[in-house]
């Protein structure tokens, strides 16, 4: 059985990686709905705003958004192309009250005091993000993909707000595009990776028969791509993603996290449908494109250790919601790219990590809705209320103290027992020599005989065995 270094790195319980046998299950985690913390409301934001990309700079957050026409209020007019379209950004202190600055960068209706950033004819989408590339120009600090059918675009900016083009002409990577485009900096492996937008079993080129799907790429440059490949989700079901807002993880980088909006588009109306609420505005958004009125979306949860073979989970890790006046439409539950800790409504508690959707679509104003998450609480090995045992793969570690992210019930525990390869106990370090542990903290500090020191241990190849009950544990760390 091979040995995973994992030194001194975060390890979430995101996936098999280091499991050898458990008992327990790997359980999704679902998000926190909170407050609408803002309301697309200018006279260019229209009635699609979408493809946000949350940024942190400096100590300010930062959500770019594309802001354009869709459909009359009603649905009964079709307007994409008779308006521009504009990518746009609003501002953050905190994460949570958010505001529109006045950029003076591009002019709209005879005036440059407003939150535009960037606009061309045709625009689609507009995908910014922070080059954390140590080698990175001055002039190119922040880039972005700006996509269409079939060209994929590369932009710098030196503050984020005013973009000129990187190149002379469009990058050479493969794809449809007209969707949001990823790219971002790995630090571990020093390359920049493009997770972008494309299809296939596309019958007789008619692409909305087609799959859409995801592609990967590497640069070492930002201009010279490798051959893009679909993501290889290792005999995952080939269900319809519409993006991939992929991004390391900020807390354990060599993990890459994606919140993919899975597409479904039914075949016909069906009774559901007038269960659903505003059926008038989904019969006239069909009379433009039947896909308007019969797909519906949600988003799943996506890992990747190497950055194309992925895990993907079945289940939806954000659902439309019970029926509200305007949900349950082609456009929900579209994440935001990235995320940030936020300050928790809990005095004494630890940060949340905050996401964003989109709501409203389609009609007058969208808004922007947080979501918060147990800091790596994106899944967890859990464990019921009967007893259950894990063995990991085995591993060596750097430090002196074990860190684990733990919440267990009143009535659950856990205990830690560090193992030779062989399976044998390490005296000092076993079940009966482990302290209980029970409560919840993101950094709970595991001991034995009331020693939290393991320094002996470092260094050598070992294996964990966990006794878990009524407990959910996300990740752990030797620091």
């Amino acid at each position: 059985m091979a040995t995973n270094i994992i030194s001194s790195r975060r390890e979430l319980f995101v996936d098999d990686y280091l499991l050898h046998s458990t008992t327990a299950q790997l359980r999704l985690q679902n998000p926190r709905k909170q407050e609408v913390c803002f309301r697309f409301d200018a006279p260019y934001d229209g009635t699609g705003n979408t493809f946000p990309v949350l940024i942190r700079n400096d100590g300010e957050y930062r959500m770019y958004y594309m802001a354009c026409q869709l459909t009359s209020i009603d649905g009964t007019e079709e307007l994409s192309s008779k308006f521009p379209a504009y990518s746009c950004c609003i501002t953050s202190s905190d994460g949570r009250t958010w505001k529109r600055p006045s950029l003076g960068v591009i002019e709209h209706g005879g005036s440059r005091a407003n939150n535009i950033v960037f606009s061309k004819p045709k625009l689609d989408n507009f995908i910014p993000f922070l080059d954390a590339n140590p080698n990175c120009m001055p002039d190119a600090k922040f880039k972005a993909f700006e996509g269409g059918w079939g060209d994929l675009t590369a932009y710098k900016s030196p503050d984020g707000f005013n973009w000129s083009p990187m190149f002379d002409k469009p990058l050479s990577i493969k794809g449809k595009f007209d969707s949001n485009n990823v790219a971002f900096w790995d630090s571990n492996r020093g390359v920049y990776w493009a997770y972008v937008r494309s299809f296939h079993n596309v019958p007789n080129l008619d692409f909305n028969a087609g799959v859409r799907d995801i592609n990967v790429c590497q640069s070492d440059d930002f201009q010279n791509w490798t051959e893009a490949e679909q993501l290889d989700f290792e005999g995952g079901a080939d269900i319809p993603l519409y993006v991939s807002n992929a991004v390391p993880y900020y807390r354990a980088p060599h993990i890459f996290m994606g919140f993919p909006m899975r597409y479904v588009e039914k075949t016909r109306w069906s009774p559901a449908f007038d269960q659903l609420s505003d059926q008038a505005h989904r019969k006239n958004r069909m009379l433009h494109d039947r896909r308007y009125g019969l797909a519906i979306t949600d988003s799943v949860f996506m890992t990747s250790r190497d950055g194309r073979k992925w895990r993907r989970t079945n289940e939806a890790i954000l659902r439309p919601g019970p029926v509200a006046e305007n949900n349950w439409v082609y456009g929900d539950c579209l994440f935001c790219i990235g995320m940030q800790e936020t300050k928790s409504d809990t005095k004494g508690a630890p940060n949340d990590i905050s996401m964003y959707c989109m709501e409203n679509h389609w009609k007058d104003f969208a808004e922007l809705r947080r979501y918060t998450f147990r800091i790596d609480g994106f899944m967890a090995l859990s464990a019921d209320a009967q007893a259950h045992e894990t063995v990991t793969k085995p591993f060596i570690f750097d430090g002196s103290r074990m860190e684990i992210n733990v919440s267990t019930s009143a009535r659950g525990f856990m205990k830690v027992e560090l193992q030779e390869i062989t399976g044998q106990k390490i005296e000092g370090f076993d079940l009966d020599a482990c302290d209980e542990i029970f409560g919840d903290r993101i950094d709970y500090r595991v001991s034995w005989n009331g020693s939290h020191n393991v320094a002996a241990l470092a260094g050598k190849p070992i294996r964990m065995r966990l006794l878990m009950q009524d407990t959910d544990l996300f990740s752990f760390q030797f620091t």
